[in-house]
């Protein structure tokens, strides 16, 4: 190890190595290729015009010369047969050329998405990198006989954990996309929806560009600060504390998406208290988390250092109802491809399927009563 360095440098610039080896190359810039079609286009079109002897417009002899031509058409039919199925062959491979041409557009199109992607998540790693750099390890006395507060409340580091995420949750857009079918939960609320441990801002962004009007809490600072940047409107704070200073009945509707199995049963249930009184009348309350009766989710929740107990969806439906909340349901998300399921030849496999290949995540939609 270089002198004056530490430890912690020295392996961020490894990884940062790392990271830049196994980016995809750059995409080589295309060759001019409408040009040259352009010029096999023309080159076949005079072809075309000396392919077959013909008397042009206005010729002297016009009348005769075409009757000659009618007359001795036998002295040249099967050169101009053989250049007729030449002229067709070189048509066939311009049509064939501007078809791949714009097949190639496509794929360009694709691998450009993804060199931005790779660009964005290699860019979030090094900043996050550098800001676990900057925090300087205290090595007082104090600071080695306790824990900081973050780790004694079993938490990773800010950084730590947003990297976590950036590798393992999937891109914004996948993410994105799966969070679209909420929207029409959250539509007509009756005030500002929260969302609740908003993460990287995903459904912030959907709700904001279909005229929503939305708010979001995060308590990773690095998160917060993301959603900030991307002008949304996000404050860091503690999800619980956030709600709890909430005026009453001052929410349409609150959200918490993959966050409740953070969270012992106890503290689920104080923060449904508390936004059973921040929501208004007809206010949505809208919770999603992994399927603890799906075997193959559960592998999702163990993966993630920071969860703290899968929640069933009994559990969670009833805790809704016991904090005030009514018409509660559930809604079964992420399914698993028929590709990865078991085929189903008897009941016996169909029951295996439920067991282990059931939905990934489920959603508990409840209303607080209107009156």
């Amino acid at each position: 190890m270089e002198s004056g360095r530490t430890l912690e440098e020295e392996l961020a610039d490894e990884i940062r190595a790392a990271i830049r080896e196994t980016r995809p190359p750059e995409a080589a810039e295309p060759d001019d290729r409408r040009r040259i079609r352009g010029s096999a286009a023309d080159a076949l079109r005079r072809a075309e015009a000396y392919a077959t002897p013909s008397v042009p417009e206005g010729a002297r002899f016009a009348f005769a010369k075409r009757v000659l031509l009618r007359l001795f058409r036998f002295l040249w039919r099967d050169q101009a047969a053989f250049d007729a199925l030449t002229l067709d062959a070189l048509r066939a491979m311009l049509s064939d050329a501007d078809r791949l041409e714009i097949t190639l557009e496509g794929v360009r199109e694709g691998v450009g998405r993804e060199l931005a992607e790779s660009r964005r998540r290699a860019a979030i790693q090094d900043s996050r990198f550098a800001l676990l750099e900057r925090v300087a390890p205290d090595t007082s006395a104090a600071a080695s006989a306790a824990p900081t507060a973050r780790a004694s409340r079993g938490e990773l580091p800010a950084a730590v954990y947003s990297l976590f995420e950036e590798r393992f949750r999937g891109s914004p857009a996948e993410i994105a996309e799966g969070q679209r079918a909420y929207l029409p939960f959250l539509a007509g609320a009756p005030g500002p929806v929260l969302d609740a441990g908003c993460g990287r801002g995903e459904l912030l962004a959907l709700l904001r560009d279909a005229g929503i009007p939305a708010l979001g809490v995060e308590s990773n600072p690095i998160s917060a600060r993301l959603c900030r940047e991307a002008g949304l409107a996000v404050e860091e704070a503690d999800a619980y504390a956030y709600v709890a200073a909430r005026p009453p009945e001052s929410l349409g509707a609150v959200v918490a998406l993959q966050v409740v199995e953070h969270w012992t049963a106890a503290a689920t249930f104080a923060f449904l208290v508390e936004a059973r009184r921040a929501l208004r009348p007809g206010g949505t309350l809208l919770l999603e988390t992994i399927n603890t009766d799906s075997l193959s989710a559960l592998r999702a929740f163990f993966l993630d250092p920071t969860h703290v107990r899968p929640v069933p969806p009994a559990a969670l439906a009833f805790l809704a109802e016991a904090a005030g909340f009514a018409d509660c349901r559930i809604e079964y998300r992420s399914p698993i491809p028929e590709s990865a399921r078991l085929e189903e030849r008897s009941s016996n496999d169909a029951k295996l399927n439920r067991l282990l290949f059931a939905a990934q995540d489920y959603a508990l939609v409840a209303r607080v009563p209107r009156e």
